[in-house]
C-alpha cells in the first residue's frame, strides 16, 4: 500500500491501488481497447483523480506496467538466488512460467509481452520499459549460470546467450499459453531448456 502522502501533497486515493486495478483493466483489453469509462469503472476513481495522479492514459499504463514487472522480476529473483544448485534454481523459476503458461493463466497471457506487441513498435516509453525488463531477466538468468558453470553444473558457454535464450523460452512459452497450451507441452520446453545449459 502507499505511503501516507505528507503535507501539502494529499492523495485521494493510493496510487499503487490504483495502478493495481488498472493494471487489470489494460491485462484484459490491451491499451488501446480500455477505454477511460473501463478505466475508471475498474479503478473506482474518477476521470480528475486519475488524471490528476497519473497525467494521462498512458502514465497510467506505465504506472500499472512498472508494478506488474517489479513483482515478476522480484519473484523470478527469489527463485534464482535460493541456496544450493543453481539448476534446481532454474528449474525451479521455469516450473513458475509452466504454471503461468497453461490453463487459465496462460490463457490471460503476460501483461509486458501483451504490450510490447501492441505498441513497443511505436511508442518509445513501452519499448524501453519491456526492454528493460527483458534485460534485467537477462540479467538474473545470467547470474544463476555463471554459478551453475562455477560449480560444474552447467557447461562453460556464454552465459548472456544462454540467459538470452532463457529469456526467449519464456516469454515464448507465455505466448504459447494464449492458444491453450497445456501443462505437458510447458513441461516438455522446460526439459529442452534445461538440456540446453548441461
Amino acid at each position: 500500500m502507499a505511503s501516507q502522502e505528507g503535507p501539502g501533497r494529499p492523495r485521494e486515493f493510493a496510487l499503487d491501488d490504483a495502478a493495481r486495478a488498472a493494471m487489470n483493466v489494460f491485462w484484459d483489453r490491451g491499451y488501446e481497447g480500455a477505454s477511460l469509462p473501463d478505466l475508471i469503472e475498474g479503478t473506482g476513481q474518477s476521470r480528475g483523480s486519475l488524471y490528476k495522479a497519473f497525467g494521462d492514459k498512458k502514465g497510467l499504463l506505465l504506472a500499472a506496467l512498472d508494478q506488474y514487472m517489479a513483482a515478476g522480476l522480484k519473484a523470478t529473483a527469489d527463485l534464482l538466488s535460493q541456496p544450493g544448485s543453481a539448476r534446481a534454481a532454474i528449474h525451479a523459476s521455469l516450473l513458475r512460467y509452466v504454471a503461468l503458461s497453461s490453463g487459465d493463466a496462460g490463457r490471460r497471457g503476460c501483461l509486458v509481452v501483451a504490450m510490447a506487441t501492441e505498441s513497443a513498435a511505436h511508442d518509445a516509453d513501452i519499448a524501453e520499459r519491456t526492454g528493460r525488463m527483458f534485460r534485467r531477466l537477462q540479467q538474473l538468468y545470467a547470474g544463476a549460470i555463471v554459478r551453475g558453470q562455477a560449480s560444474g553444473e552447467f557447461r562453460e558457454g556464454d552465459e548472456q546467450a544462454l540467459a538470452r535464450f532463457l529469456v526467449c523460452q519464456v516469454q515464448g512459452m507465455r505466448v504459447l499459453g494464449k492458444t491453450g497450451a497445456s501443462e505437458s507441452d510447458m513441461l516438455a520446453l522446460v526439459d529442452i531448456a534445461l538440456r540446453a545449459l548441461d
